[in-house]
């Protein structure tokens, strides 16, 4: 392999790993705020964080984890801001479950990861920019910084969309653009 061909995948790599770590997830590390409602009941029991899943995984419509080459892990819910999180990398997409979520709101969830799971391995920075224009939000950026929600950029208005579009969920929580009337439309081709 050339050195060029090296550099660029080392490049890939580390822009892989830093969208993982900056929390491309379904929102941003941080701890409740006082009076923002009840605490976090962390769903405990691995049993019920199983049953979870099957109820959602009812909700979500054409596309799997398995068919992007993803696995997904339940995990108890630890802070009211993480409620999941997709590792590019490892190809692992990580719910963190809590007592009482509704379904539908864990089905929105593994659909926002798929999105960046589908995202991360078929988007490149033309599909980006054309999206951005489709969404009227030429000049954002796609990727959030570190520690910050990813509502606010490109990637986690893109993987809300992709979620309407897959989960039988009333749930949008995208800051960049307003809720699509037809959000399968505002996806490429083989993202529908």
């Amino acid at each position: 392999m050339s050195r060029a061909a090296l550099l660029a995948l080392a490049t890939m790599a580390l822009v892989a790993a830093a969208a993982a770590a900056a929390g491309c997830g379904s929102g941003a590390r941080r701890p409740a705020a006082a009076g923002a409602g009840p605490p976090v009941r962390p769903e405990l029991s691995a049993g019920a964080r199983r049953a979870d899943l099957r109820r959602a995984l009812a909700l979500v419509g054409g596309v799997s984890a398995r068919a992007l080459g993803y696995r997904v892990e339940l995990a108890p819910r630890r802070d009211a801001g993480l409620r999941a999180l997709t590792d590019t990398v490892t190809h692992t997409i990580t719910l963190f479950l809590a007592r009482d979520d509704a379904p539908h709101r864990t089905a929105h969830d593994l659909a926002h990861e798929l999105g960046h799971a589908w995202d991360a391995d078929a988007m490149t920075p033309a599909s980006r920019r054309a999206y951005l224009a489709r969404r009227g939000v030429r000049r954002a950026r796609w990727w959030p910084t570190s520690g910050r929600s990813d509502y606010d950029v490109g990637a986690g208005d893109f993987a809300e969309v992709f979620a309407l579009c897959h989960a039988a969920s009333p749930e949008f929580r995208s800051r960049l653009a307003k809720r699509p009337a037809n959000a399968c439309s505002m996806l490429p081709k083989g993202a529908r």
